[in-house]
């Protein structure tokens, strides 16, 4: 008889049968009501044995199928191979030999997806990762492999069920059905030797021995005590779930073949190996061994466990067995409440006692180190830093590169006098530069003048003749060197003008300032995303729309945006850049000393775009090495012997030309003696033994060395009065101003500009998530917090919440973000996880692996595909899943949204409830970007690769190295890439330009095109462009850049035959109705989505993204808890035994309507 019950919910019915001759399971059932939220329920752990085949102790064999057999054979064979496939994926061979009477494996060969794997230890290569323990050597192939070995007698694969029915070799086939095909062959069933003799493969110059096993003795007392030990208070989890009779019999024969000097290796490995099946098979078994029976040593003080966690806890990251995946194993583990050290090596140790690394110097507890505006100290393997008051500096170089007070730097050739920066709540300071053209192109610019314009009057410094000191009305002006003017202020500000070989200025600001500067060094608030931010109160998308906002004459031209690489029009010039810039970043050069605090990336880019754009490429070359060797010391390092090598013929403005010790510059330029010193009188020089008169008072020249430190540094201060004079002309009458088309008319009336565009008052524009309306010259927006944004694309080039650009390219698993940092560590809600998978001979990515743990479930996104794992831990995050164009979009209701291509480009948006909480690859989105290289252990360093290697998970992961430049390791493809990525500095981005900086995606885009150089060209090239169109449709500029020819998205493959209901569209659609999300409502957070929508007709106004069809609602079916679609009628797994659920969408047959 059939016991039924029924679950009734709006037009779905689950239908559950239950055998009345089984125990009926009670439990939650799945729940259709709510298609926009996924619900999970607890789950049972997935039963795996049937995919793992091994080998262990006495010639023992498992196949994936469960079959036991002895093959004693010191040959080698093949262990598994993928036969039934046009393309042999992997093939796993190895061999045996045997050392004082016993058997161990000698030699494992594998080749996996073409690579043969033969490397030093750890590894991470071509999508292969290679670890080591103290117990095992575990190798893990992206293609759907793990091979585990023992380094003795021990070895496995487990392999992926996508495998199934494909593989040869003494595994087996891997059908799930014992002995067929296997053992019988034409219709005659083959002993274990014969089936052996299959897949034997020894070398044309090898020799190998097969022994004839003796028939097994059936003593009863062996089978009892075989029986007693698999079946003991260790197991007992394992006896339902992995039946015994194959490993008993393979126990009897250990006994019955080895003699009294070998019983422990026969009863050890057998044991062992009925254990691991156990694990496999989902039981946890307990401690079996003793001091007296196979017992086990580890090193250090390391504790041997038969069921630990392999996923271990190290002083670089004591979270990791926290994000585990894999079942327990045995092996050498830490006693808990410890983990490993793995900074020292030396063994297992109290968090507290963890070191901790800066630089390469390893620091004990309680250690510190100090910088020039920070103090760090280690506690417990993290570092815990203070902040010291420090200026913020701000840079104009080679006459058009400018580094903001926040650290933003950026590239703007102008001609005309720009405010630099000045004193925005006031007018006690301004200071402003003259950019001119000095060249015969226009990106030729040279910095001419520094003006210091005080609410006295200006100071004009110029490459003229200064005395050696100037004092004026709370300003000290000197001459440091002889390629240096210092100008000091009593108000906190301090200018440092390089005079030769071109005319560069710095600029410090003392703290005070924070917050109240506004000009091309931008507002001083430690938040570079705002730093474009211009006085009409919005942000400029690129770097020339700011800056022409900071021209000080109406008459000066707005400067055009212009993408010509200078090295790109000569041959010569790009060698001689190449070759003595690049030294800026050789690690073992001269300059390596200051690699750790000051980043050389940067600059070196810099001196191969002033040396190949400059007339005189050695003075721009020698001016940028030394814009490197200024900025080393402000951090306190100095760098000596350089100019020996580089720029040895010209005089390096670094620290000048001084006098000798003794003597003094004098106004002249000469080194004098004290005694020959002048003084110095309103701006005029006063000889030694000079009378003045000043106040009826006679003054006289200095006559020795103290009055003259006194009265250099001492002396009175003088006031410069600058007089303003009128000039003729046509001007507006008084209460209007111009227009700037020749027209005058009223304030109220001038317009607004943003991005290159001009709008008048009363428009509207949408900026992020507000929208800001122009009005008296100035946008007046609404103040919604925004989501901040990550991006990922292409081969490991990142945008940080914070906005900082970097390329790390790792073969491990990375943190990208989370919430679990810092004192939030045990509470948080989210971690997203991911994993490169390389193709290429130079590595690059193809595709990305992403875990994203939400709450207490684990989904898994690869090949295009998700799955949902649930966990033990972690509070229920609902969330939901939908398609939309060519992207998976995930959006949580924590504040999260995942929006992945299904390749290589991914966008994480984040609330901003978020602020400062987060941590990982993606920084910390606190808004300032100078600290996004934060490390694991909480140590700000400048080097992507200290960076990215610091949030692996797995510390047994090797780090990522620096990799040679694609484009230089195969420069064949270089022409190629870059006429390929000219479309996105082209006519068909134009509208684009003014709002994202195409420069970044395009260099980018040429990196990854020449890497991808054994497939997937046209992949990472596309890739890269809809990265800059993605970033073009977040700014408002809807770009249909794809066509027939390049990069085509073929929607029609979705149409029916004579329909067209399926269109491509550059900008997304609007939210759809869908089965998954039948209201049609989506985050206004998600930004406009390209790819392939359908027009869904009244008659079936549904979307279901599953079969990609529009349909009825009766049509949508049902969603299981991990997310799959279910047709009516389709049995609907469950984690309660003894229950099937069946899916209907109509009710009135089974007579319940």
């Amino acid at each position: 008889m059939l016991a039924q019950n029924y679950l009734h919910n709006s037009n779905h019915l689950y239908l559950l049968t239950s055998d009345e001759s089984r125990d009926t399971c009670g439990g939650r059932r799945p729940n259709c009501s709510d298609l926009n939220w996924f619900s999970f329920f607890p789950g049972v752990s997935p039963i795996h044995n049937g995919q793992v085949c091994s080998t262990w102790g006495n010639y023992h064999f498992k196949t994936f199928d469960g079959d036991i057999f002895q093959l004693p054979s010191t040959c080698n064979y093949v262990v598994t191979s993928l036969c039934h496939s046009s393309y042999e994926d992997f093939n796993i061979q190895m061999r045996r030999h045997v050392v004082d009477n016993q058997p161990t494996i000698s030699k494992i060969t594998m080749k996996l997806d073409g690579v043969v794997v033969d490397a030093t230890l750890p590894f991470s290569q071509s999508g292969i990762l290679i670890e080591e323990t103290p117990s095992y050597i575990k190798i893990k192939a992206k293609l759907g492999l793990v091979a585990i070995w023992n380094q003795d007698e021990s070895f496995l694969v487990e392999m992926d069920i996508k495998f199934r029915n494909k593989t040869c070799g003494l595994c087996g086939d891997f059908n799930a059905i014992q002995q067929f095909d296997e053992f019988y062959s034409h219709g005659m069933k083959l002993s274990a030797v014969d089936f052996g003799n299959f897949w034997k493969l020894d070398g044309p110059t090898e020799s190998c021995t097969e022994n004839t096993l003796p028939s097994n003795q059936k003593f009863p007392t062996n089978l009892l005590f075989c029986e007693q030990l698999l079946s003991g208070p260790a197991f007992s989890s394992c006896k339902d779930l992995l039946a015994i009779d194959s490993f008993v019999e393979a126990c009897v024969s250990d006994l019955c073949h080895c003699d009294n000097s070998t019983n422990s290796f026969c009863l050890c490995n057998t044991i062992s190996e009925y254990s691991r099946q156990c694990v496999h098979a989902g039981g946890k078994p307990k401690q079996w061994r003793t001091e007296q029976f196979c017992y086990k040593t580890c090193p250090f003080n390391m504790e041997y466990q038969e069921c630990g966690n392999p996923c271990v806890d190290t002083c670089s990251n004591p979270e990791r067995g926290q994000l585990c995946e894999e079942h327990c194993s045995d092996g050498c583990f830490c006693p808990p409440g410890t983990v490993f050290d793995d900074v020292n090596k030396n063994g297992c140790i109290a968090l507290s006692q963890c070191s901790c690394r800066h630089n390469g110097k390893t620091y004990a507890p309680g250690e510190t180190y100090s910088s020039t505006c920070k103090d760090c100290s280690c506690a417990g393997g993290q570092w815990n830093c203070v902040d010291k008051d420090c200026p913020g500096t701000c840079a104009v170089e080679g006459g058009s590169h400018i580094n903001t007070y926040d650290g933003k730097a950026y590239t703007f050739h102008g001609d005309c006098s720009y405010v630099l920066t000045k004193d925005c709540d006031g007018m006690q300071f301004t200071v402003l530069g003259d950019l001119v053209q000095c060249g015969l192109s226009d990106s030729e610019t040279c910095l001419k003048a520094v003006i210091l314009s005080l609410s006295e009057g200006a100071t004009p410094l110029t490459a003229v003749d200064v005395f050696p000191v100037m004092l004026l009305a709370g300003v000290t002006i000197f001459r440091a060197s002889s390629f240096f003017i210092i100008v000091q202020t009593t108000f906190g500000l301090q200018l440092e003008i390089q005079l030769s070989p071109i005319m560069q200025v710095y600029i410090a600001a003392s703290t005070v300032w924070q917050q109240r500067t506004c000009g091309l060094c931008g507002n001083f608030n430690n938040n570079q995303g705002d730093d474009f931010k211009v006085l009409s109160g919005v942000t400029e998308g690129t770097a020339i729309g700011f800056a022409n906002t900071w021209k000080t004459r109406a008459s000066c031209p707005d400067i055009k945006s212009s993408f010509e690489s200078p090295c790109s029009l000569s041959l010569d010039n790009e060698k001689y850049a190449q070759h003595w810039c690049s030294q800026l970043a050789d690690p073992k050069g001269l300059f390596a000393p200051c690699h750790a605090a000051i980043s050389p990336d940067m600059y070196k880019d810099n001196c191969m775009y002033d040396s190949c754009n400059c007339e005189k490429s050695e003075d721009c070359m020698c001016a940028a090495v030394s814009s490197y060797v200024h900025a080393c010391a402000a951090e306190g390092i100095q760098l000596s012997g350089w100019r020996d090598t580089i720029c040895k013929d010209v005089s390096i403005p670094v620290d000048g030309c001084v006098c000798s010790e003794g003597t003094y510059l004098d106004d002249e330029g000469k080194c004098v003696p004290p005694a020959s010193c002048p003084c110095y009188y309103k701006g005029s020089v006063v000889s030694p033994g000079e009378v003045i008169s000043k106040d009826g008072t006679m003054w006289y020249g200095p006559i020795s060395n103290t009055i003259f430190t006194q009265q250099i540094f001492k002396s009175i201060i003088f006031t410069l009065q600058i007089s303003t004079e009128c000039i003729s002309g046509c001007m507006c009458p008084p209460g209007l101003v111009s227009d700037g088309k020749g027209g005058c008319i009223k304030p109220d009336l001038c317009p607004c500009s943003h991005n290159a565009a001009t709008y008048q008052p009363g428009d509207s524009i949408k900026v992020d998530c507000n929208t800001c309306t122009c009005k008296d010259r100035k946008w007046q927006c609404t103040t919604n917090l925004c989501h901040g944004t990550c991006a990922i694309y292409g081969d490991g080039h990142y945008i940080t919440f914070d906005g900082k650009r970097f390329t790390f390219e790792g073969d491990c698993e990375y943190t990208l973000t989370k919430d679990y940092c810092g004192n939030n560590n045990a509470n948080g809600s989210f971690r997203v996880i991911t994993e490169n998978i390389p193709c290429g001979t130079t590595g690059t990515t193809c595709s990305k692996a992403i875990k994203l743990f939400l709450g207490n479930n684990e989904l898994i996104l690869t090949e295009g595909n998700y799955q949902v794992i649930e966990r033990n831990t972690g509070e229920v995050v609902p969330y939901q899943i939908r398609t939309m164009g060519i992207y998976l979009v995930i959006e949580a209701n924590n504040g999260l949204i995942l929006m992945w291509d299904r390749k290589t480009s991914m966008f994480i948006k984040l609330n901003p409830q978020f602020k400062g909480h987060v941590c990982g690859l993606c920084g910390n989105y606190d808004g300032n970007a100078n600290n996004d290289f934060t490390t694991r252990s909480q140590a700000v360093v400048v080097n992507p690769l200290d960076f990215g290697n610091s949030w692996k998970v797995s510390a047994s992961c090797p780090d990522a190295k620096s990799k040679r430049s694609p484009c230089t390791a195969n420069p064949y493809r270089q022409s190629w890439s870059q006429k390929q990525c000219s479309i996105i500095q082209s006519k068909v981005f134009t509208d684009c330009h003014s709002k994202v900086d195409p420069s970044s995606f395009y260099d980018a885009c040429v990196t990854d095109s020449c890497a991808c150089d054994s497939g997937g060209d046209c992949e990472c090239f596309c890739t890269a462009v809809a990265a800059y169109a993605e970033a073009c449709n977040e700014a408002g500029a809807c770009i249909a850049w794809r066509s027939p020819q390049i990069c085509p998205l073929f929607c029609d493959y979705y149409n029916p035959p004579g329909e067209c209901e399926w269109h491509y569209k550059a900008c997304g659609a609007q939210c759809m109705k869908t089965c998954r999300n039948p209201s049609g409502s989506c985050s206004t957070q998600i930004p406009p989505l390209e790819g392939c929508y359908p027009k869904c007709p009244p008659a079936q106004p549904f979307f279901d993204e599953d079969i990609m069809k529009c349909v009825e609602k009766e049509q949508c079916g049902c969603y299981g808890r991990d997310g799959k679609h279910y047709n009516n009628g389709e049995k609907v797994p469950t984690t309660e035994n003894c229950q099937t659920w069946y899916v209907f969408s109509n009710t009135e047959n089974l007579g319940l309507g």
